[in-house]
């Protein structure tokens, strides 16, 4: 059989015309592991991962998991990162629209040929960087969703640079931790936030400011560096390597660090597209979760360019913001958190007010709420009511429930499209295996699962080869349901993850508060149930006037949430 590269290029523009053999795509695979095969040809069959006719075959044809097993082989025989693949979509689909852009209603769209460009430039300029400091550089990332911020992100990916992505939304003693825990040596940082951070910001810190002045200097260092030298790092990979570090909340203390490989990243791009098999180059997302979370960077982010597909940022979060957004954007894939399902809902139960029992009428107000174009929609980090999954669903949106976390680069399981059951949160991904312990733990294993959590050594994650999520399981017919919490920390119907310990400690060391007990798993609003200590009452409200005790605790309530 003929392994070379153009002979390889046929099958895909073959599978790109919903022309598949399966049989000899698998052979071929199989082939190409046991003979010395040139790189790229691999690199070249793996394009075939992405594309919907292929993956929709091998789910028909129950081969995901063969299928899945030989591209991780590919993949690790032939160190395909995700510089790689980034390469191959921006030739693939050259002048193909990637990203587009909304500020202030205009719509600035930039194809995969235009960010590709953009990126070879940044690798520039951080090439010429780490020169200068004659050692490795780890780039840090503190801005709110922007395209330079992406464009940063997906440079230090593609090119090799650690690269730690700090929560925007994080308190000033956490971003202060996280530059010093990490390492950090260069950070790129929105000006907004850089005025309002100034005072926790650190000398040995180069600060690098992406508004536009900030971004020119930046990118002119690209000069001092050699294209082809550039080019050549792509492929000088360890794919084992931590190539970056997340930060969570931690359940009491200070935020943890989740290492990530190249490795961890790309066969979860493959797994995902196994299980979304529908997805392809002629969808677009519509993205408001945020690029420091796994499902905005993995999922939306990398998934949108490993489908070849293209990525709107939303102007911002608020639900009024992304309607206007659905409008002008028109997309056909959509990953929220619940809260903005239930919104969408309401929205359009409102728009067909008197005739919910017309579907054309309620398709109507469907389409018209969300651009016409919507077609799959991902509920996670949180409880949604069934009623909404189910009224999506009859209408022509597959709206799907999820269950991830960071360690897992984000998705664990996933409801299929045709199968969804109440109050499940699916079945398992593709390329990950699931097991409950006796105390009803759901245990993970699998190639994308974090190995790490960083430190200097770097500390395990796993015992015996499997991470604890921490959270209690029940499965039933290949359905996994979510019973409770082991661990302590929760998510609200916002998608927030809050840790009550970590809280509740902070109201209990004022001399009002003896104890705290905060609530709020998968409901709209955070409740904390504050127990007075009597010594603060009997010296400072002897008469127990309620609007006095009111008045106090909400001034401590309210330098809590300033935290």
């Amino acid at each position: 059989m003929d392994l070379r590269r153009e002979a390889i290029q046929q099958h895909i523009i073959q599978a790109e015309n919903n022309v598949v053999d399966i049989e000899e795509l698998l052979l071929i695979a199989r082939q190409l592991l046991e003979e010395k095969t040139e790189r790229k040809a691999i690199h070249t069959f793996l394009d075939l991962g992405h594309i919907s006719s292929v993956n929709n075959i091998l789910a028909e044809n129950n081969l995901v998991d063969t299928w899945l097993d030989l591209l991780i082989k590919l993949i690790d025989k032939s160190q395909y990162s995700f510089g790689h693949l980034f390469y191959n979509r921006s030739r693939r689909y050259k002048h193909k629209k990637l990203f587009h852009e909304l500020q202030d209603g205009k719509l600035t769209s930039y194809t995969y040929e235009n960010i590709w460009e953009e990126i070879l430039q940044t690798a520039g300029a951080l090439t010429a960087i780490e020169k200068s400091y004659n050692d490795e550089i780890r780039v840090g990332i503190l801005t709110p969703n922007c395209l330079r911020g992406a464009i940063i992100d997906l440079t230090c990916l593609s090119f090799h640079f650690q690269v730690v992505p700090i929560p925007a939304n994080a308190a000033k003693k956490d971003i202060d931790y996280i530059i010093n825990h990490s390492g950090i040596t260069h950070l790129f940082i929105h000006n907004d936030l850089n005025n309002e951070l100034h005072d926790i910001l650190h000398s040995h810190v180069t600060i690098i400011n992406l508004n536009k002045k900030g971004w020119q200097h930046f990118i002119k260092q690209s000069h001092n560096s050699d294209p082809l030298e550039v080019l050549k790092r792509i492929s000088r990979v360890q794919m084992e390597d931590v190539a970056t570090i997340m930060y969570t909340s931690g359940t009491t203390g200070e935020p943890k660090g989740i290492t990530f490989t190249q490795r961890n990243m790309i066969i979860k791009r493959f797994a995902r597209a196994l299980a979304l098999s529908k997805l392809g180059s002629d969808d677009t997302f519509l993205s408001y979760l945020p690029l420091y979370h796994t499902f905005g960077r993995f999922l939306e982010l990398q998934g949108s360019i490993f489908w070849g597909a293209a990525y709107a940022f939303a102007e911002d979060s608020s639900y009024d913001t992304l309607r206007k957004n659905f409008i002008t954007i028109k997309p056909s894939v959509f990953i929220s958190v619940p809260k903005r399902w239930s919104q969408l809902y309401e929205t359009i139960q409102s728009l067909a007010e008197d005739h919910l029992d017309d579907d054309r009428i309620v398709r109507k107000a469907i389409k018209k709420v969300t651009g016409g174009k919507l077609k799959w929609g991902l509920s996670a980090a949180g409880y949604l009511d069934p009623d909404i999954f189910q009224f999506f669903q009859s209408n022509d949106v597959h709206l799907l429930s999820g269950y991830g976390m960071t360690e897992a680069t984000g998705g664990i399981t996933m409801t299929s499209p045709d199968e969804y059951t109440v109050d499940s949160v699916g079945q398992k991904l593709p390329g990950i295996d699931l097991r409950i312990s006796e105390d009803g733990e759901l245990l993970l294993k699998g190639p994308y699962i974090s190995a790490h959590y960083y430190a200097d050594p770097l500390i395990p994650s796993t015992d015996s080869g499997w991470f604890h999520t921490g959270d209690i399981f029940h499965e039933q017919d290949g359905h996994y349901y979510i019973k409770d919490r082991k661990k302590e920390i929760y998510k609200n119907a916002a998608g927030q993850t809050l840790t009550p310990q970590k809280i509740e400690n902070m109201l209990s060391e004022f001399d009002a508060i003896h104890t705290a007990f905060l609530v709020g798993d998968n409901k709209n609003f955070n409740t904390v149930l504050i127990y007075l200590d009597e010594e603060y009452l009997n010296a400072h409200i002897p008469g127990r006037e309620s609007l006095k005790i009111r008045s106090a605790i909400s001034a401590l309530i309210q330098s809590v949430n300033g935290f």
